[in-house]
């Protein structure tokens, strides 16, 4: 059964009128910032990874998975500028991986020194995207 079908006999089980469902599409803002999120929870997870496999197993993945890194890199490029970039990586490779961080960052904004949230990815994609243009 289709989910819109199976939604509208739900809805009409509970309160029976006539209901009208439409399903849309997500718009591009909304799909660029689930994106970017995944990726991120995506990133540090192979991260986490490659250490446990280093540190448990003796396996050294960096040259096989350094690769992979610079494809992911030059894609981010195409969509963010120099500065954007910048944070990411120092999220993700400096923040991080730091265990007395405590979530936040201090950027300037007009000489004034701004401190902001940045410990989650949604945090991170709200600095990158409204914070640094």
């Amino acid at each position: 059964m289709e989910p819109i079908k199976k939604i509208r006999e739900t809805l009409f089980s509970i309160h029976p009128i006539s209901y009208r469902i439409k399903s849309r599409q997500p718009d591009k803002k909304s799909m660029d910032r689930t994106l970017f999120i995944r990726i991120i929870k995506t990133l540090k997870e192979i991260d986490e990874r490659r250490d446990f496999l280093h540190d448990e197993i003796g396996m050294d993945l960096t040259a096989y998975e350094d690769k992979f890194f610079d494809v992911i890199e030059d894609l981010m490029k195409l969509h963010f500028n120099k500065e954007q970039l910048a944070l990411i990586q120092t999220y993700l490779y400096t923040l991080c991986p730091d265990e007395e961080w405590d979530g936040k960052i201090t950027l300037k904004k007009g000489g004034e020194e701004v401190i902001l949230p940045f410990k989650e990815p949604h945090e991170v994609y709200k600095v990158v995207t409204s914070f640094i243009k």
